[in-house]
């Protein structure tokens, strides 16, 4: 079972309520897509320039040229089957590079840079559903695109900027269709901004995504000095946890008279430990407080399952921040899924 399925609708969803037209058509695309968009490699010969696509997005590639040059290409490039672009352009079919089996659909640049550096193969995913020219099925994939499931989190932010692109740059549009705040749109986009060099990191799982988001305004010595901070810093975190805890006091017992009374019998005096004669301090035990609903989350033994407010308050006790910012990711993906499920 998949995880969209696995996530349902939502209480607030009966099982016979109608779908709009527009998320039937995003799951029939995404059903329709399964499988047929997995991660390949491709040679570089089979794979035709689009003829929709302007020439003039080719101009200025000597960046680009060089970073494929030194670390390869590191986003897989998006293509259709030859005979899909066909079917829904038979008037381009001439337009196409002869004995090319796929057309290009997005990564352009990364091809062409792919061709003038001599790479025999290219990454990609093959998804006929992007070559329709329905706009409503096109914007279908788009969408179904991002909702993908195998998807690194570089691979996510490149399905949101094409989504983005699709809606004329709109970032308001965007999130406002995927129900996803503005911050959390611009965090994950920041990922496409990072040197060549931290992205094949991040795909190779050489560093993390909470090590490497939001540096986009930073030059790349930057970046990488800021990355190699926070992964130093989350090292650490990660060594002072592993040591072991000193032994808690025992703030609830309460001594005896005779344990505190100096000479008391079978007592050494307070005296004779070196104590002055200063009378021992006993430690008032620890309370509930004046609140009647305050908890004792170090105290806490089981996790508060279906208490999301208490679970909230021990995460944010006990969580170091940087994991947090992980849980939140998870929880707005899966919030995302269920608000686009529900249609």
């Amino acid at each position: 079972m998949s995880k969209r399925e696995q996530l349902g609708r939502g209480s607030s969803f009966g099982s016979t309520s109608t779908r709009s037209a527009r998320r039937n058509a995003i799951n029939e695309t995404i059903n329709r897509g399964a499988g047929t968009a997995d991660l390949t490699d491709l040679p570089v010969p089979a794979i035709s320039d689009n003829p929709d696509n302007p020439r003039n997005h080719l101009r200025n590639l000597e960046y680009t040229v060089e970073s494929v040059r030194e670390v390869g290409v590191i986003l897989p490039i998006v293509v259709g089957t030859v005979d899909a672009y066909v079917r829904s352009r038979p008037d381009r079919a001439d337009d196409l590079n002869a004995g090319a089996q796929y057309v290009v659909i997005d990564g352009h640049r990364r091809l062409e840079a792919a061709r003038q550096v001599g790479l025999a193969t290219i990454p990609v995913r093959v998804d006929d559903a992007r070559l329709s020219t329905d706009e409503k099925l096109l914007e279908s994939a788009f969408i179904a695109n991002y909702h993908r499931e195998d998807m690194t989190d570089l691979e996510e932010a490149q399905a949101l900027k094409q989504l983005v692109d699709y809606y004329g740059g709109s970032q308001t549009k965007a999130c406002k269709r995927l129900s996803m705040s503005p911050s959390t749109l611009s965090s994950k986009l920041s990922l496409l901004k990072l040197s060549p060099e931290l992205q094949k990191d991040l795909m190779t799982g050489v560093r993390k995504t909470e090590h490497v988001r939001n540096l986009s305004k930073l030059s790349p010595e930057a970046q990488k000095a800021k990355a190699d901070e926070r992964a130093e810093a989350s090292n650490r975190r990660a060594r002072s946890r592993q040591q072991p805890a000193p032994e808690p006091a025992d703030f609830h017992g309460v001594k005896s008279h005779s344990e505190v009374t100096p000479g008391a019998a079978g007592q050494p005096s307070l005296a004779a430990n070196g104590g002055g004669g200063t009378p021992e301090t006993i430690p008032e035990p620890r309370g509930t407080g004046d609140r009647e609903d305050q908890q004792d989350y170090s105290a806490m033994k089981k996790f508060p399952y279906h208490d999301g407010l208490a679970a909230g308050n021990l995460i944010l006790f006990k969580m170091p921040a940087e994991e947090r910012d992980k849980v939140l990711d998870l929880l707005l993906r899966d919030r995302e899924k269920r608000v686009a499920n529900a249609g």
